[in-house]
């Protein structure tokens, strides 16, 4: 879903703001590039809800209750734009972030085979948090900045008849849903640059303990 949600970043791109917050009927400039996006929304929802009866079954190994309410958030946001034909362009940003999910994966993998430290595992964390903060957090948070800010007028005007007729309880929902996924990522992204802090002053007294004895075989090769 990452790839394709890159393709939809790319084919919408130069759409205007209405054809980037608004599937319009068929003959419009982007339909195909919207039915795309129609398409993934229905796989990424089948997975949604895949991976949420996984994490129930195997509670809490898998995640907690902020794994669960970010898949119920998103959820919940792909079925309301789903039914009414919303958010394409903004679709394509929140599924990017899915990229750092590939790393984490790898990562609880190495972790579930025993390889609890390493050079390869310590490279997988590193990509997977700079991953994470480059799309969770960058892409994710240029993305909020450009609907909340640059395409406001046509978010308001979603709920007329004439557009897309979706409920404003159900537009504020999902507009509250995106909000939300940003202030979570933020929340993890604090515990991910915590997690780094601790990691680093270990790695420092290791190198200083390897030069220390380094240094010390060195003078006792000298007076010998």
């Amino acid at each position: 879903v990452t790839a394709r949600g890159m393709m939809h970043l790319y084919s919408l791109w130069n759409a205007s703001n209405m054809d980037k917050i608004f599937i319009g009927p068929e003959g419009s400039d982007y339909r195909v590039a919207h039915l795309e996006v129609a398409r993934t929304n229905i796989l990424f929802t089948a997975y949604l809800f895949y991976d949420m009866i996984h994490i129930l079954h195997q509670y809490p190994k898998l995640g907690a209750g902020d794994t669960m309410a970010h898949h119920m958030l998103f959820a919940f946001c792909s079925i309301i734009n789903g039914t009414y034909g919303i958010m394409p362009f903004q679709f394509g940003w929140l599924i990017v972030g899915e990229l750092s999910t590939i790393f984490l994966n790898w990562r609880w993998f190495l972790l579930k085979s025993g390889r609890h430290a390493g050079s390869l595992l310590e490279n997988i964390n590193s990509m997977f948090a700079g991953s994470f903060f480059l799309c969770r957090i960058g892409i994710y948070t240029a993305g909020i900045v450009h609907l909340y800010i640059f395409s406001m007028s046509e978010l308001k005007s979603l709920p007329s008849p004439d557009v897309s007729g979706v409920p404003l309880s159900a537009l504020g929902i999902t507009c509250g849903c995106m909000l939300l996924g940003w202030l979570l990522n933020l929340y993890w992204g604090t515990k991910i640059l915590k997690k780094v802090a601790r990691a680093r002053p270990k790695v420092v007294v290791q190198d200083t303990a390897v030069a220390t004895k380094a240094g010390q075989k060195k003078r006792r090769s000298k007076r010998e």
